[in-house]
């Protein structure tokens, strides 16, 4: 992992924008940095815009990951802000044993609360992506920041082992997938310790969105036959709220950004990932995810909450045996998971305002109550 993109030092900085902002807020007591870039079009709008956070790889930083990545051209074609924050040592913490182990995820939250303070972001339009260990921590997000991030993207990344048992977003998160069968960093088959193998990752999407486990194939058109690699794309649209897995599989590709201007091995160039990530992202909305209607006759229709407001002592009723209870407080923070082993489930809590979120089967219904 510690040989990931030292090659893009070289590339002179003069490139970037007039629209760039480099900013800093102090979180946990550290200055943490990121770079916002701006499309012209939003000095004349008076419009909110999607955010994308683009996370850069172990050892590399932010300047490196807009050149390699190219994702401003995308914000000036698709009226998008774009983010590319800067790691502690130049990287991630995803729970490996080694690298960052600062609060990233909390980072993440309170750049997202500066941004919609400062600028005109719309909340429900904020995504993540990111290459390598960037990858692994957009997925990170999606297991402990799905409140405020409407969907992922992850490049030549995946999940450390374990952390998958752990994940748990409290709803259905659009993810995407690129990896190549041939990576040598974070290989396709996974890694001891480091790394699921990556159809075991789009598998625990897969389930964790309530797919149908059958997906649509579609090859990309092998328009560059000097690359040395081609491109498949595995669709499962029959998901929760009409949210989507993708999982684009590189044939023989390696650990790069496929269309990257920067040709380091195997670059698969028959499409670009950034401009799929930004068409993917665009299809989903944090409001339309993060409230998992129900249609009518569902299982869980009958399930009750009561008192509500209350003085903190709260009953859900009702309940289908089994059924998934996740408790997350209104500023997104994952309080408790319980599996109910009778109709009725007691919970005291604090003053607050709460969101649970109940699961049975493929079912998933939510309540917001207030303790006063």
């Amino acid at each position: 992992m510690r040989k990931y993109m030292l090659f893009i030092c070289l590339l002179p900085l003069s490139v970037f924008a007039q629209n760039t902002l480099m900013e800093s807020i102090m979180h946990d007591g550290k200055q943490r940095d990121y770079t916002l870039y701006f499309p012209a079009s939003y000095a004349q709008s008076s419009e909110d815009y999607a955010l994308v956070f683009n996370f850069h790889g172990f050892t590399s930083n932010g300047a490196q990951q807009r050149l390699y990545s190219e994702m401003d051209k995308v914000a000036d074609t698709a009226q998008v802000i774009m983010c590319y924050p800067e790691g502690i040592d130049n990287a991630w913490n995803v729970g490996w044993n080694f690298g960052s182990m600062e609060d990233d995820v909390g980072f993440t939250s309170a750049m997202i609360d500066k941004f919609l303070s400062d600028h005109r972001v719309d909340p429900n339009k904020v995504y993540a992506c990111g290459m390598s260990n960037g990858g692994f921590f957009s997925y990170k997000l999606a297991c402990e920041l799905s409140s405020k991030i409407a969907a992922v993207a992850s490049v030549t990344g995946s999940i450390v082992p374990g952390q998958d048992e752990q994940c748990m977003p409290g709803k259905a998160v659009p993810t995407l997938e690129i990896h190549g069968t041939a990576d040598p960093i974070v290989p396709y088959d996974g890694s001891t310790g480091v790394a699921m193998p990556i159809e075991d990752v789009v598998a625990f999407w897969v389930e964790n969105n309530g797919c149908a486990s059958n997906a649509e194939l579609v090859d990309i058109p092998n328009t560059s036959t000097t690359d040395a690699s081609t491109a498949q794309v595995q669709i499962y649209n029959d998901c929760t709220n009409e949210t989507e897995v993708h999982f684009i599989r590189i044939e023989d590709g390696g650990h790069t950004w496929p269309g990257a201007p920067i040709v380091i091995g195997v670059t698969n160039q028959d499409f670009h990932a950034s401009q799929y990530i930004w068409e993917f992202f665009s299809k989903f909305s944090l409001s339309e995810t993060v409230s998992n209607v129900q249609e009518p006759g569902s299982v869980l229709d009958a399930v009750t909450l009561y008192p509500n407001p209350s003085n903190g002592n709260i009953t859900l009723s009702n309940l289908p045996v089994k059924s998934e209870i996740e408790l997350f407080h209104m500023d997104g923070r994952f309080i408790l998971n319980r599996t109910s082993a009778s109709p009725e489930e007691s919970f005291i809590l604090n003053r607050g305002v709460y969101i649970f979120r109940v699961r049975h089967n493929k079912a998933t219904n939510q309540f917001f109550t207030i303790v006063e």
